[in-house]
């Protein structure tokens, strides 16, 4: 199977390339290296099913030529500092929501029928019951949580009108190796 993951250089993203190309897929891995790391996938860059670009996501004619002919999505792309979504939120609008855009619309233009998105358990703010059920109301309280959430209702409206299924998955306080 043909993938791509955006972000693939970062700390979630280079742990799935490994598990897909161990499962042989080939591999197409995007990242603008702002907050990935090529240390975190310089031992897949022998590998022949590997293709490693950077690219600016933002771009969104440079998105519609690399995204195309892929059988699966993995976004994972995004800025993830909370913190600088309040002193910079435009950075989170344009590195989160205008990026989830781009992808999107590649995916609308170029007939890419499946994607993965990594959102945030930030959309729900101060959840009113621990665990949080998926069910709870979405009440982000930052602006990285509120770009994600614009990011998920984007997702589902782009499932809705063009044919496009997708799996939102929202991360809690992920750690392990290769995290910055």
């Amino acid at each position: 199977m043909k993938t791509l993951i955006t972000g693939g250089a970062g700390f979630i993203g280079s742990h799935l390339a490994d598990k897909l190309v161990s499962l042989g897929n080939e591999v197409i891995i995007i990242d603008n290296f702002s907050s990935g790391s090529m240390d975190n996938i310089r031992h897949l860059l022998k590998n022949p099913n590997v293709t490693v670009k950077k690219l600016d996501l933002k771009d969104h004619s440079k998105v519609l030529e690399e995204v195309r002919d892929i059988d699966i999505i993995f976004h994972f792309a995004a800025n993830p500092e909370v913190r600088v979504s309040t002193t910079h939120p435009r950075i989170h609008f344009q590195e989160n929501i205008v990026t989830t855009f781009n992808i999107l619309e590649a995916m609308r233009i170029n007939n890419i029928g499946k994607l993965v998105f990594a959102s945030s358990s930030s959309v729900y703010g101060e959840p009113e019951n621990i665990p949080v059920d998926e069910s709870a109301p979405i009440k982000p309280v930052s602006v990285y949580g509120a770009s994600k959430a614009a990011c998920e209702n984007l997702i589902y409206t782009y499932t809705r009108l063009y044919n496009i299924n997708a799996v939102v998955l929202r991360y809690a306080n992920v750690i392990g190796p290769r995290l910055r």
